[in-house]
């Protein structure tokens, strides 16, 4: 059942964002005066589809049919990428038939460089479009809850916050000289504070101020690499989830709803605290203080060899919080910032791949691991799943953005350079480097699909 959630919803994300960012290509010719032959979703055969020559079919179209300034919409076998096939424009399709033949007024090929230019990269300004409407539309439904906190409950030992010297019960002040309130405003100041150069940290530590400095490239390798901060905020609950009657906490009389108080005589503040010192305790006995029904309740639990007492956890805030509303305007500059912060946050960690300071194999995921999570933020419900989608809308912006042959950015460089040379690059050349491109785009494929099989 799982697999087949996780299949439909990588099916629903990807035709989502494909039929978008296409649909930017798309939209573009047309207004540059472009004709498109094809408006595919997916890739490979055709199966279904419809023009206003043949109307509805199925199949391939017979050979000898001119389209002229009509397209063909067509669904195809492979439930994977899509394509819009522009006239005079080398391409996925590797049709060169026009190359003989003097350009025509409707083409790619005799269009301005800067109308070019438009229609490449639609399909990216498309992606982060459908990017800043989702967050626009989430600050303007639901605003934005606050966890009106900027104290720091627990510091994981190994992150990199814990190497810049923050320590539990520190208040954070202020990130460079922006002052924070909340726990929002630390993470997201952190986060934007990490693309480039030295930054500092100014906490309250036992009535005395404290000017931490730490390195942007640190913080992003570590949210790159899936660490996170390190960093747990105060007023948090740790609260046992589902518990698995004949493993070690549900056999020791722990049940669903318990709060979970301290171990041995370690107050418990955050769940990564939790979890450290269950893994650090495997194969040990440990006692467990919980709240039940208002009353504590002290449990002897035998972690097992894994480092595991077989139960779900959650962390509950019960701080003081503010829920923020927004008007349109406000909304629509949230919306801006949030999808400028991760184009900045891809774009840096694609920089540490390239430099080598962040690995490959904690960095990429190909379809099985898009699939995993889409699947697993389906079944969080809907606002979470489109968050997702949107997520996945910016990325794929920035990836094609790169400029590697087979790629819109691959295709803008030659516009560049034929802008500066004044003339265009002959047929044969841009050939040679779309080939190569679908060679390396397949070999990144099969790359990324052994990764997501080995992880």
């Amino acid at each position: 059942m799982e697999i087949l959630q996780s299949t439909l919803a990588f099916i629903v994300v990807i035709g989502v964002l494909v039929f978008v960012h296409e649909l930017g290509h798309f939209l573009a010719a047309l207004w540059t005066g472009m004709r498109a032959d094809v408006f595919a979703l997916g890739m490979g055969p055709r199966v279904i589809g419809w023009n206003r020559l043949t109307g509805f079919s199925f199949g391939k179209l017979p050979e000898d049919l001119e389209l002229g300034e009509h397209t063909d919409y067509r669904l195809c076998a492979l439930p994977i990428g899509g394509y819009v096939k522009i006239l005079g424009m080398v391409d996925e399709s590797m049709d060169t038939d026009f190359a003989g033949q003097p350009p025509q007024p409707y083409e790619f090929r005799s269009k301005k460089n800067w109308q070019k230019a438009l229609v490449l990269s639609a399909g990216v300004i498309m992606n982060f479009l459908l990017a800043i409407t989702v967050f626009t539309a989430f600050y303007l439904v639901d605003g934005e809850l606050t966890w009106n906190t900027t104290r720091v409950a627990y510091v994981e030992p190994t992150s990199v916050m814990a190497s810049v010297g923050v320590q539990s019960g520190d208040r954070v002040v202020a990130i460079d000289t922006a002052a924070v309130g909340t726990w929002q405003d630390v993470e997201r100041n952190i986060t934007l504070s990490s693309a480039t150069g030295q930054r500092f940290m100014i906490v309250e530590r036992n009535g005395e101020r404290m000017t931490l400095p730490f390195a942007a490239g640190d913080v992003m390798r570590a949210i790159t690499d899936k660490k996170g901060l390190g960093l747990s905020p105060s007023d948090v609950r740790v609260i046992i989830g589902n518990v698995i009657t004949l493993g070690p906490a549900g056999s020791a009389g722990v049940v669903m709803g318990d709060v979970v108080l301290a171990v041995d005589s370690t107050p418990v503040r955050a769940l990564p605290q939790f979890q450290s010192y269950i893994k650090a305790h495997a194969g040990k006995t440990i006692r467990m203080h919980v709240e039940r029904d208002g009353q504590p309740r002290p449990l002897d639990v035998a972690v097992n060899a894994d480092g595991k007492i077989m139960v779900e956890l959650r962390g509950e805030y019960v701080g003081p919080e503010q829920r923020l509303t927004y008007g349109p305007i406000d909304a629509i500059t949230r919306g801006v910032e949030q999808t400028g912060t991760t184009i900045v946050m891809i774009g840096t960690s694609v920089a540490h791949i390239v430099n080598g300071s962040v690995g490959v194999r904690e960095s990429f995921g190909g379809p099985i691991r898009i699939a995993e999570m889409a699947g697993q933020s389906s079944e969080r419900g809907a606002r979470d799943f489109i968050a997702f989608m949107a997520l996945i809308s910016i990325s794929l912006g920035v990836m094609n953005l790169l400029p590697l042959p087979g790629l819109d950015g691959g295709h803008l460089v030659f516009v560049g350079i034929e802008s500066i040379i004044r003339r265009e690059i002959p047929t044969n050349v841009k050939m040679r480097f779309q080939q190569v491109g679908i060679a390396l785009l397949l070999l990144l494929m099969v790359f990324v699909f052994y990764l997501d099989l080995t992880r």
